[in-house]
């Protein structure tokens, strides 16, 4: 009964342990991800003087080159995910070319019982026959299915490479010119320069009255 009871003990020490550990590594995770997605407000931002902005660029060029790397680690994961796809399209034609084999063997089968006299109904040989080629065209018309597959995904799987391959000159050339710096806030309304008033139009002269008995034009 004692060593049931140290047993029992171990057990939830090491249960309750575990849930700390994973916890801990929760915790971690949300900071991490909190630290990296919230921003300072950009309005404040855009208005720090030059000369406080001496490790602004270095900093910059070390998120923009990291947003750079992760989009060429997202496409390096598609690639990865196309080419499973395809390699699980080659399993299911390589299935589709057994059950094809094992129909044929079936309908061998089904001729020599249909050639023997003796052997099963003549009505119940052919339907079997005619439902084991019926599976065949089934069969045939999935094969065409997964090779359609196979030739878009081996498209796609072209563009990708190419587009890794010119995501990864990006990120080999890309320097610090290449990152776009934070605009600075226009001045305030208050310090812009007011324009010069427009003068008003002046107003047209009266026309000079008529001569009497002047005819009106």
């Amino acid at each position: 009964m004692k060593k049931t009871g140290i047993i029992f003990l171990l057990v939830t020490t090491l249960a309750c342990a575990g849930c700390a550990t994973m916890e801990d590594l929760k915790t971690s995770i949300t900071t991490t991800v909190t630290s990296i997605t919230s921003n300072v407000d950009p309005a404040l931002v855009a208005k720090v003087p030059d000369d406080k902005r001496a490790g602004f660029p270095k900093a910059e060029f070390a998120v923009k080159l990291g947003e750079e790397k992760l989009k060429l680690a997202k496409m390096k994961s598609e690639l990865a995910s196309k080419e499973r796809k395809l390699i699980d399209y080659d399993e299911d034609m390589v299935n589709t070319d057994l059950k094809d084999a094992s129909l044929d063997y079936d309908i061998v089968k089904m001729e020599a019982i249909d050639a023997t006299p003796g052997l099963g109904k003549k009505e119940d040989n052919i339907r079997a026959l005619t439902n084991l080629k019926l599976k065949k065209n089934d069969l045939q018309s999935d094969r065409i299915k997964i090779n359609a597959n196979k030739d878009a995904t081996r498209r796609q799987i072209q563009e990708l490479n190419e587009t890794i391959k010119a995501q990864e000159e990006k990120v080999k050339n890309f320097t610090m010119e290449t990152a776009k710096p934070e605009k600075k806030a226009a001045p305030p309304e208050k310090d812009k320069i007011p324009e010069p008033p427009v003068a008003p139009a002046a107003p047209e002269p009266p026309a000079a009255p008529k001569a009497p008995g002047e005819k009106a034009k």
